[in-house]
């Protein structure tokens, strides 16, 4: 055997060692081995078919080995080990921004679930921890313990703020020990003062007095007495009405009336007009001039104010069926009545039964626009 050859058989052995111990783990024994062997013989042949170098002496030629990649099996990945405690937020009461009247109490409740491996136990706490306090306390224990996988209300009573405003405060969750593993739950509202009452309206009174010269009486056939209030009868058995016209420039225009007082007390008495005329009534009448068409003959329906005796007209009474004819003239000059016998224009005894009036007033209480 040549030295060649003998020193390549050497090579040969050494690198079906070589070769089998760097291939991959996944083959047997058995097929590293096998692998070895073709790669070295490739080797061999490759040498063989190159020949000498023609000078008389054979060249060993050292093959250069590489090895084939080794394949790592990954490790499988550590698992992160539960925490003790740990809390998943299920819902609340109470939303971000509601309404409350100043000092209105309320409860809000935060509904959690123990999503650790921990029970919490009764020296687990809500505690209070920045912002607006709203009242509640510093802090409050759990009522009740709670497992794993359970879920519990933490509650706490609350007082809304005398003023308008928004106001938000934080809350934490503590263990047995003090520390905080639920951070930042917090509750916000909005304090909404209500809108002042509005204020009463401003109340003025103004006593309208009659314009003489506006009014006065109208017989019975026509005749005009301007100036002179005289309602009943006379010796000629002729009915009399009165006509008064009030201004009404002081009230201003929008006000609202709500009292009127008649005061017609300034009188005197012709006869018996109550005993043989009956009853003295008030009807609202417009009129311009004074003439003799205005006068009123028969019994007319729609009397504001009645007055059947002495006692009645000496007396200064609201009239609450004055007011919604006199609201209608608010804004205008004038309020015009007419006042009249109605069961009788006369007796017929020849007579006079008269009701003589010197002033006529009418106090007015209204609100300003």
């Amino acid at each position: 055997m040549s030295n060649k050859l003998k020193l390549a058989c050497a090579w040969m052995a050494v690198m079906i060692v070589i070769v089998a111990c760097t291939l991959s783990g996944g083959l047997s024994e058995q097929e590293k081995l096998q692998t070895a062997v073709a790669q070295t013989m490739e080797v061999l042949v490759a040498e063989e078919n190159d020949g000498g170098n023609g000078d008389g002496e054979d060249e060993v030629i050292i093959p250069t080995i590489t090895t084939a990649p080794v394949d790592i099996p990954e490790s499988p990945p550590t698992k992160t080990p539960d925490p003790c405690n740990h809390a998943k937020f299920i819902s609340e009461t109470v939303e971000d921004g509601a309404d409350f009247a100043p000092n209105e109490n309320f409860t809000k409740t935060w509904r959690l679930k123990n999503d650790g491996t921990c029970t919490w136990n009764t020296n687990y706490k809500l505690v209070f921890v920045d912002g607006d306090q709203l009242s509640g306390p510093a802090n409050k224990n759990l009522t009740q313990s709670v497992a794993p996988g359970e879920q519990v209300d933490i509650s706490v009573d609350l007082k809304a703020p005398g003023s308008g405003g928004t106001y938000k405060g934080f809350w934490k969750v503590a263990d047995d020990k003090g520390q905080y593993f639920v951070h930042n739950i917090w509750v916000e509202i909005d304090v909404i003062e209500p809108a002042a009452p509005p204020l009463p309206p401003a109340v003025a009174a103004l006593t309208l007095n009659f314009v003489s010269a506006e009014g006065g009486s109208v017989r019975t056939g026509g005749a005009v007495y301007g100036g002179l209030h005289n309602v009943g009868d006379t010796t000629d058995n002729k009915g009399s009405q009165v006509f008064a016209s009030f201004d009404m420039t002081g009230i201003p225009a929008g006000s609202t009336i709500t009292e009127v007082i008649v005061d017609f007390t300034n009188y005197d008495k012709l006869g018996d007009p109550w005993g043989s005329l009956n009853c003295l009534r008030l009807y609202k009448q417009d009129y311009d001039a004074l003439d003799g068409a205005d006068y009123f003959a028969g019994a007319p329906l729609g009397a504001l104010v009645r007055w059947c005796n002495d006692g009645e007209l000496s007396a200064s009474l609201a009239e609450p069926d004055l007011i919604s004819p006199a609201q209608s003239k608010v804004g205008s000059n004038r309020f015009q009545v007419r006042l009249q016998f109605t069961d009788l224009d006369h007796d017929g005894d020849g007579v006079i039964d008269m009701v003589r009036f010197g002033s006529m007033k009418l106090h007015v209480t209204y609100e300003l626009p």
